[in-house]
């Protein structure tokens, strides 16, 4: 039987091929005749198998081999970029399409029960809150946002409320439909809303075909909602370090811009994206405006979270 090869080299100077009977002499003078036998004597005599030399080993004398990198050393994955992490934001708050809420839509009609003033004017304080409490969510998602101080978070929420309630109804809605689907997948026409929105839809609708106009992708929009939400606010504790997550997005939105192959066929994407942000303060303003109003006639008590957001705006 030719064991000589059939187990390992140790010394690799000799080609030549041996019978072996497995009692073969292995001392200083014969130890390369059977490769088989002295490598038995090696593991005799305490020898550890893996430093035995093979082939593969030429030249290592001593050295154990290198085992292979286990999952748990292999280089960590890179870090999900800010874009993807603010795109996944905006999706995980946004209604799903195959379950929105129909149960109140319907368009009116004269014959239509009559719906009191204080009914239109409650379902419109519904809408915001339910809203709002899904923009603190997506807000609650913003990579750095959650580091802020709390007390920088809650004036940055409650400032941005109605400007990120406005920019994601226009968002869903289309310039040319009567339907309004609000964050929490409701949907109304919108003759039910005018009641209670007053001329302020108007100027949402007037939003909506301008914001359309511009095919604003999916990455660029995310982008936006998160400026809209992370800007310079009177009243900060720490302004610097929202600038700095401010100027993150920025950074994010522009490099977007530049080498995104559909945002580059844009004409000057990046700053009529950023000139949408005073246009939601406007339209910020004027929905205070409106709540102001239905303050005033008192027909229903505005909800907390409408009361927080009121006290907020104002510049004192």
């Amino acid at each position: 039987m030719q064991q000589g090869r059939l187990v390992f080299e140790l010394s690799a100077e000799d080609d030549g091929v041996f019978l072996c009977q497995q009692a073969c002499p292995v001392d200083k003078r014969r130890r390369n005749r059977c490769q088989f036998c002295r490598f038995q004597k090696c593991l005799a005599v305490g020898m550890v198998k893996e430093v035995v030399r093979t082939d593969s080993l030429k030249g290592r004398r001593g050295r154990l081999p290198s085992k292979p990198k286990s999952p748990q050393e292999s280089p960590p994955s890179p870090p999900v970029s800010l874009i993807t992490a603010l795109v996944r934001a905006h999706v995980d708050t946004t209604p799903d399409l195959a379950n929105l809420d129909y149960s109140q839509y319907h368009e009116p009609t004269p014959t239509d029960p009559v719906v009191t003033e204080a009914e239109k004017i409650q379902q419109f304080y519904n809408l915001l809150t339910t809203s709002v409490d899904v923009i603190r969510q997506f807000a609650d998602k913003i990579p750095g946002f959650s580091e802020l101080s709390r007390e920088d978070q809650e004036l940055l929420f409650q400032s941005a409320s109605l400007e990120l309630f406005v920019l994601r109804l226009a968002q869903r809605t289309r310039p040319d439909d009567t339907k309004l689907t609000f964050c929490n997948g409701f949907v109304l026409d919108k003759q039910q809303c005018q009641r209670s929105f007053g001329e302020w839809l108007h100027a949402i609708f007037d939003f909506c075909s301008s914001l359309h106009a511009m095919d604003i992708d999916i990455s660029a929009f995310a982008c936006l909602c998160a400026l809209t939400l992370v800007t310079e606010r009177h009243g900060l504790k720490e302004p610097h370090k929202v600038e700095q997550l401010q100027m993150k997005i920025i950074g994010s939105l522009r490099d977007h811009v530049t080498y995104n192959a559909e945002a580059q066929r844009k004409t000057h994407y990046f700053s009529r994206l950023l000139g949408k942000l005073p246009e939601l303060r406007s339209l910020s303003v004027q929905g205070l405006q409106r709540i102001f109003y239905l303050k005033l006639e008192d027909l229903v008590p505005a909800p907390p979270l409408i009361e927080n957001m009121f006290v907020a705006s104002l510049p004192f």
